[in-house]
């Protein structure tokens, strides 16, 4: 064999390896049904803990899922969120319930604290080699202890309170199968009046989320 066909032989045989999942008999590409990347017969790792850091922004819920063009505040919140998966749904659906805290500080606002708990629905996730992309829902209820700057300024333009309001939360979390058991997550902190349900109030709050979960 010459000189380019060796080349041509090693691109192929790393083209192959790239496509070729490290667990046999398994399809490059595909909805996961059961738990990706779990050793077969371990237990179910039922329970998780996700710790998170955020910024607050002046958009809409809808603006802020288009994260990268979001106009941000001087508002933060770091925090963490207990879970747990509570029951099987089929087709790789999976519902269960959270709770978390956070501390919620910034340029013009004072500290305060914000307390949420709800029921998640999440998917196991698209499988694209050694990445599984997971979807997640979390709709609930928060109580905070003060508002934010942006919540003090449409509690006066709604003539509302911002104390309790609902809690909505879509995610997106990304594992790799050389750590199966942590995620990097992307997650809307979003909360609400539901259109004057909670606090006759309309739009909270809403920020951006990034953190670790680990699940055990």
């Amino acid at each position: 064999m010459n000189g380019r066909g060796l080349i041509l032989a090693a691109v192929l045989g790393v083209a192959c390896s790239t496509v070729s999942l490290a667990e046999e008999n398994r399809p490059f590409l595909y909805f996961a049904t059961s738990e990706p990347f779990a050793d077969p017969g371990a237990p179910a790792r039922l329970n998780d803990i996700h710790v998170f850091g955020g910024v607050f922004a002046q958009n809409s819920f809808g603006g802020v899922l288009e994260f990268w063009e979001t106009d941000y505040l001087s508002s933060y919140m770091v925090g963490a969120v207990y879970g747990r998966d509570l029951a099987e749904l089929g087709a790789g659906f999976v519902l269960g319930g959270v709770a978390g805290a956070a501390l919620r500080f910034g340029k013009d606002d004072d500290t305060s604290g914000e307390f949420w708990a709800g029921v998640r629905l999440r998917h196991r996730g698209l499988v694209i080699g050694d990445l599984a992309i997971s979807p997640g829902f979390t709709a609930g209820f928060s109580l905070v202890t003060a508002p934010t700057d942006v919540e003090r300024q449409r509690e006066i333009a709604y003539d509302g309170d911002a104390t309790f309001l609902g809690f909505l939360g879509p995610e997106l979390a990304f594992k790799l199968r050389q750590a199966p058991n942590v995620e990097f997550v992307y997650q809307l902190h979003h909360r609400s009046g539901a259109d004057g349900t909670f606090g006759d109030f309309g739009e909270g709050s809403n920020a951006s989320t990034f953190g670790l979960r680990y699940r055990f």
